[in-house]
């Protein structure tokens, strides 16, 4: 049996776990990721993470808890998802939105350097072997997502697909014929700048009208407090005493719908509207065979948000792209760390 190292590295937390190729995860760890240290520092905490990770497969291989011998080697490679644009070939990060200052940044070496370091507490592994040439491959943290739907998720059995990440932000994703697309500068996948309202709201990129603007968690309850500014009776109002951001959440808002807040359902309503016209024109360039749709604004669920989509999609789309499936990730949060790993499976 053989396994991979997923590492999902996020602004908040990096999530690693050992992954089989059947996609089951264990040995999992989570540390927080320390943002503001430095790009060599948060490698050196990748790095702490993977030899956690080794130390806890050597003790679950040794007991039978996981298949394999503590003798073979065991671990073919190490998959790390990263935000923002990613040179995948390379393994850098031009550039990170989530990771202040981070220009051109040669992670993947960063963390090769901080495997191969005998000064940390943990130091090398070596009952449970790796390599100094193991691999490491990087992708966008949402190509990674995509890849775990793909292989274990809702994509089984699919050829080409679309993915949507819906959290802070509106992450995107493309495999065609099997093999995720970067375009001609690694660009490709940005989907949540697709525009859906034609000199709308300000989105964070500086374009106007993008489904990030419209979908992403801040411009949902953006959207929402406006809507309560007009005076319209909500019970997301009388519950919170005041009209403040701060105290709104998606979460909150998806629980008022779900209860049967008129305003609520109208947020979720226009919500699931916008996707499914950036869905429109997705379906119309690619023709994909399915969209999975991820990230905490997903859980809202059929009735409040998926539903809408649909029904947006159908209208506006031509007959044989309107055949493409819609439906949401199966992976949840297991989505990055599967993701991730599956980067050193196909590699």
């Amino acid at each position: 049996m053989k396994y991979s190292i997923g590492i999902d590295l996020g602004g908040t937390d990096i999530k690693a776990g050992l992954v089989s190729a059947t996609g089951d995860i264990s040995c999992r760890l989570v540390l927080p990721t320390l943002v503001d240290a430095g790009p060599k520092a948060i490698a050196a905490r990748i790095a702490k993470a993977v030899r956690h990770v080794l130390v806890q497969a050597e003790q679950a291989l040794m007991t039978g808890a996981i298949a394999g011998s503590p003798n073979d080697t065991n671990i073919i490679g190490i998959g790390l998802g990263a935000p923002g644009l990613i040179i995948a070939e390379t393994g850098i990060v031009h550039f990170s939105p989530n990771f202040p200052g981070w220009f051109d940044i040669p992670l993947v070496d960063y963390v090769t350097t901080a495997l191969a370091s005998r000064d940390s507490e943990e130091g090398r592994h070596k009952a449970l072997p790796l390599h100094p040439e193991i691999p490491i491959f990087m992708d966008n943290d949402v190509n990674a997502m995509t890849l775990g739907e793909l292989h274990h998720g809702a994509g089984v059995g699919y050829r080409n697909i679309v993915a949507l990440t819906l959290g802070t932000g509106v992450g995107g994703g493309v495999v065609i014929d099997r093999q995720v697309y970067h375009g001609s500068r690694n660009t490709a996948g940005e989907l949540g700048h697709t525009v859906v309202a034609p000199n709308g709201r300000y989105c964070g990129c500086g374009n106007q009208g993008c489904l990030e603007a419209y979908a992403g968690a801040k411009n949902i309850v953006e959207r929402t407090q406006q809507k309560m500014e007009t005076g319209l009776t909500t019970i997301l109002a009388a519950e919170s005493g005041v009209k403040e951001k701060s105290v709104l959440t998606p979460r909150r808002i998806a629980e008022a719908a779900q209860a049967g807040d008129r305003l609520a359902m109208e947020i979720f309503a226009e919500t699931g509207q916008y996707i499914g016209i950036a869905l429109t024109s997705i379906a119309h360039i690619l023709n994909p065979q399915i969209a999975i749709i991820g990230g905490g604004i997903a859980a809202a669920g059929e009735k409040l948000l998926f539903e809408p989509i649909r029904a947006e999609f159908v209208k506006r789309t031509m007959d044989i792209p309107a055949h493409m499936e819609i439906v949401q990730a199966a992976l949840g949060n297991d989505a990055g760390i599967v993701g991730a790993a599956m980067l050193a499976f196909r590699s």
